[in-house]
Parts: structure tokens; sequence; C-alpha cells
């Protein structure tokens, strides 16, 4: 899950290839995400894991990190493997 994370992170974030080495735990935010490139994310997520991320996860704290988008979609599609 982490390595299709961040490819979507990669092609949509605005960080480019930047984003493929940080700390999972690092903010997004700060390194200069915008929240038009979180709309870009969330929706390549959606595609990619098959699943609609409901309004109560639309927060600025679930795309603040990797950490916090891999937590969104277990929760969201517990049935995809984990490779962390």
């Amino acid at each position: 899950m982490e390595t299709q994370v961040r490819e979507i992170l990669v092609k949509h974030s605005g960080l480019g290839d930047s984003v493929s080495g940080v700390d999972a735990g690092e903010n997004l935010w700060q390194l200069g995400m915008t929240s038009l490139a979180s709309v870009q994310v969330m929706v390549a997520l959606e595609e990619t894991f098959g699943v609609e991320i409901p309004d109560d996860k639309l927060r600025h704290a679930t795309f603040a990190s990797v950490d916090n988008i891999m937590s969104c979609m277990r929760s969201l599609s517990p049935g995809v493997p984990d490779e962390r």
C-alpha cells in the first residue's frame, strides 16, 4: 500500500519525486502540498483503492502524511495488503 500511496503522491501532490523518499510521518503540507493538489491526490486514491472517502475524513490531517493517508485507506479498504 505504501508504494501505491507514494506513487500517487509523486504524480498528484505537486511535490514530485522528492515525496518518494520522505519519512512516512513527515508533514506534506509543510513540504508544499496545496489544497488543490490534495483534491487530486484524493481522487487518485479513490480510483486506485476503489473507495469513496467520506466527508468526515476530508480533513487537513487525513492528507498530512503518508502514514495518515495509509491509515485512512486501511480503514476504508481493510482487505488491501500493507507492505510495511
